[in-house]
């Protein structure tokens, strides 16, 4: 099932420049936000997951929404599984144990569970970051540059989740080639 998102009159204004976006519908089940960078395509994220403010107009058919930021910051001193299990708590949706565990298993660093978050590599943090956010019970998932830092095993992990998800994704990236055999609108701001 896909949600409409509805944008008119859009504009986040910067130090130096700003985002500007007149009118916008994103209502395919996958959705990808193609651009330079300065486009918009991390502002607009950012403004539909609700964690920047904006001027303009924006409607959601859900406020189920789950979002992952290109650039995480982590607790340092805390374990893997430790950590998931904590935003799980917190979470307004929680999910059973077992989909933590699921996710770890699909982007095979399960064997990770008991390491610290400090002690892991770029890619496997990158793996951390997709499974704080797809393990949320979400109807729309906002991955902002999602491949940043995953290797081959890592994009094609994502891929399978993403093709065999019934949820709805929109992705601002600036490789779509590596998102094999996913039918998807593409947008370019």
């Amino acid at each position: 099932m896909s949600f409409k998102i509805e944008i008119s009159n859009f504009r986040k204004d910067y130090k130096d420049t700003f985002v500007q976006i007149d009118d916008l519908i994103i209502d395919d089940q996958i959705t990808f936000l193609v651009g330079k960078n300065g486009s918009g395509k991390s502002t607009l994220i950012k403004a539909i997951s609700g964690i920047i403010h904006y001027q303009g107009n924006m409607i959601s058919e859900t406020n189920r929404i789950a979002y992952m930021s290109e650039l995480p910051v982590f607790p340092q001193d805390i374990s893997v599984q430790k950590f998931l299990i904590l935003l799980n708590t917190i979470s307004l949706n929680p999910v059973e144990e077992t989909v933590i565990n699921d996710l770890l298993q699909v982007f095979r660093i399960d064997h990770k569970k008991e390491a610290l978050l400090s002690t892991l590599s770029k890619g496997m943090k990158a793996k951390v970051n997709l499974i704080q956010c797809l393990m949320s019970s979400a109807d729309i998932y906002l991955l902002d540059e999602p491949l940043s830092g995953l290797d081959r095993e890592g994009i094609e992990c994502l891929n399978e989740v993403i093709g065999k998800s019934n949820h709805q994704f929109v992705i601002s990236t600036h490789l779509m080639a590596d998102f094999i055999n996913l039918k998807a609108k593409v947008i370019r701001l």
